[in-house]
């Protein structure tokens, strides 16, 4: 079930084809990263997807009337697909590392609003273990910017200078900050599947442990994007029309597991941690703003 309704939005079985048929040999400058971009003039998403996507990250099916925080993310990843298949995008698109999420939202976004929809790939930057570069998505409804994200990704590979990965450093003890709540959750075996076909992205990594493990990994493992959007649904989040959602991935979930998910308030917004179930590790920090 697609979840877009589009008259122009690109096929990602095409999409899927360029990814594995052309070479990508990465980039040496950032500044060489081309300006590629992706948009859909009018787009709705289908009720049907949004219910599913909702049961899968933790939200009551019958509550559609907005859409969930990171909703419009996985909507657009045709966008998303569509530039990291074009010829002149220079990154292989498996083995790429979300690092990090922001989603600033200006005003609440109806579920059935009819939307433009525009993505495209930009601030590159040289990193430790290769270079990163930012997906930059917008949701424009009548005109008015409504909904943005920012998605930060790393590609491995060689660099002459290494510098330092940009927040690849823990916050200090997970545990050190009093937690406002706190809730335990489990996270199933089947959670990776079911939310690769939701968001379209069938990578291996995210279907079977021994599918994941010639990538390196000792089981499968769930998208950075279910981990952080059923602990917002777990804590009710964000609970507010306007905010803006700072988002870093630490470590992925693997499958299955238990996660623990803390909220504290702080001066500048409400924190929130994933952490694994003894409370020592983490997944994902996020703070939650109101919009600047």
């Amino acid at each position: 079930m697609p979840a877009l309704h589009a008259g122009n939005l690109p096929p990602p079985w095409r999409s899927a084809l360029d990814l594995l048929r052309r070479r990508r040999p990465g980039l040496a400058d950032p500044a060489a990263l081309p300006l590629i971009e992706r948009a859909v003039r009018e787009a709705r998403i289908d009720p049907g997807w949004l219910r599913r996507y909702r049961l899968c990250v933790g939200l009551a099916p019958q509550d559609d009337a907005m859409l969930p925080p990171l909703a419009l993310q996985v909507a657009a990843a045709p966008l998303h697909l569509a530039i990291l298949a074009d010829p002149r995008f220079p990154f292989p698109a498996l083995g790429l590392i979300h690092q990090a999420q922001r989603v600033i939202q200006y005003r609440p976004v109806p579920a059935g609003a009819l939307l433009a929809l525009r993505a495209c790939c930009t601030d590159a930057r040289l990193e430790k273990c290769g270079m990163s570069f930012c997906l930059l998505t917008e949701a424009h409804c009548a005109g008015e910017l409504v909904w943005c994200a920012q998605t930060q990704a790393l590609a491995r590979q060689r660099q002459a200078a290494p510098v330092r990965l940009a927040g690849s450093a823990d916050r200090g003890p997970a545990l050190a900050q009093p937690a406002d709540r706190e809730q335990l959750l489990p996270v199933p075996e089947s959670c990776g599947r079911r939310y690769a076909a939701i968001a379209g992205d069938l990578n291996p990594i995210h279907q079977h442990a021994l599918l994941a493990r010639p990538f390196g990994l000792r089981r499968a493992i769930v998208h950075g994007t279910w981990t952080l959007a059923r602990a917002l649904a777990s804590m009710d989040l964000p609970g507010t029309g306007s905010y803006q959602l700072d988002a870093r991935f630490v470590r992925p979930v693997e499958l299955p597991s238990e996660i623990l998910v803390r909220v504290w308030a702080q001066p500048d917004g409400q924190c929130l941690r994933v952490l694994d179930a003894q409370g020592g590790r983490t997944h994902v920090d996020a703070l939650l703003a109101a919009v600047a």
